[in-house]
């Protein structure tokens, strides 16, 4: 789950450094908590950052800036009182509140082990003077990183990620539930779906360059149009696809359309039946490898499409041409509970064979 994380935050190369450890954890929740609280010794280590922040005050004299709408409010200027803004540099900045009131904030949850606990404890009387915050969405948006702390989007990804997670205990009063992330397959369908986006990427760019979304657009041409006024405005209903990774080779023409689905269950079945591949899924496949095509481009007319599942109970890798043409739509699998080196392995054979 570390390194899926890391790929899907786009931040592979950094997948060794904050050390995970050998221990197992025995829930996500204790997983990304142990993951911060190493990502939090390192910028402990490291020196956290520091910003200007500004405050003010009323003083006798002149000194910085003057606020002549709060002197004037105050109306002591004729006593020689001014109210001037400071600036101090100070640890007590946005990105370090984050880190501090996720931790504290992580003290509350249900089912926190109890070395995480202490580490927490630990970790907080390490960390410089700041403010706790109420943390939502909005105060994440509101990070802004830049070249001299850039290094700090690893450890706010992971507070994002607990705070989304939070729930309130009825049955524990003072404490929080933690939705864990693998159950929720619309989360972790986002995060499947960045994930092999940027492991492509970043580790199968000499076998494919060009690594990305792709937009299609329907082959259908305009023929009665009772409320649209012109051809072109019928084409301008038409919705445009996006593919989830489209992977292409300038060079071989070689080109795979990449669908990702992350769904507990990889086949279906209906009263006993046998399980079968969804639906919907090959008819999504299928519409974005037929669509692609150009009568311009050759090579289009040999566009692979694959379906991309973790593994639930049984390995898949099933391979299909459409009609009589050269496209071949595959159904494949990757188990996620296994050593890292294997789920690489098996990803880029997926895209090789």
């Amino acid at each position: 789950m570390y390194y899926i994380l890391c790929y899907a935050w786009g931040m592979g190369e950094i997948r060794g450094k904050v050390n995970v450890g050998v221990e197992r954890c025995d829930s996500i929740v204790n997983l990304l908590v142990h993951v911060l609280l190493n990502a939090t010794d390192d910028l402990l280590r490291r020196g956290m950052a520091q910003g200007y922040t500004v405050y003010g005050s009323e003083i006798e004299g002149i000194k910085s800036k003057i606020n002549i709408g709060e002197t004037l409010k105050l109306g002591r200027y004729r006593q020689g009182k001014l109210f001037c803004y400071f600036d101090d540099l100070s640890s007590d900045i946005l990105i370090n509140q984050i880190i501090y009131s996720t931790l504290r904030d992580s003290l509350k949850i249900k089912g926190l082990s109890e070395q995480n606990g202490n580490r927490i404890l630990t970790t907080l009387r390490r960390m410089p003077q700041v403010k706790r915050i109420q943390l939502s969405d909005n105060v994440f948006q509101s990070v802004r990183l830049h070249r001299n702390n850039t290094y700090y989007q690893f450890a706010i990804n992971v507070c994002r990620l607990l705070n989304q997670s939070y729930l309130p205990n009825n049955s524990l009063a003072g404490k929080w539930a933690f939705t864990d992330l693998i159950d929720d397959e619309r989360a972790m369908n986002r995060i499947f779906e960045k994930f092999l986006m940027n492991f492509f990427k970043k580790e199968c760019q000499q076998d494919f360059p060009e690594i990305g979304r792709s937009h299609i657009r329907f082959q259908l041409t305009p023929l009665g149009m009772t409320f649209a006024k012109s051809t072109n405005e019928a084409y301008c209903l038409l919705p445009i696809m996006e593919t989830d990774v489209t992977l292409y080779n300038p060079h071989t023409k070689k080109k795979i359309i990449l669908d990702a689905k992350y769904y507990k269950e990889t086949l279906v079945a209906r009263y006993g039946e046998r399980g079968k591949i969804r639906r919907e899924h090959l008819s999504q496949i299928l519409t974005y490898v037929m669509n692609q095509e150009k009568e311009d481009m050759p090579q289009t007319k040999e566009t692979k499409g694959i379906l991309v599942y973790p593994t639930v109970d049984n390995e898949l890798d099933i391979s299909y041409v459409y009609k009589d043409t050269k496209h071949i739509i595959r159904v494949s699998t990757v188990n996620l509970n296994q050593d890292w080196q294997m789920i690489e392995n098996r990803l880029k054979e997926i895209i090789q064979n």
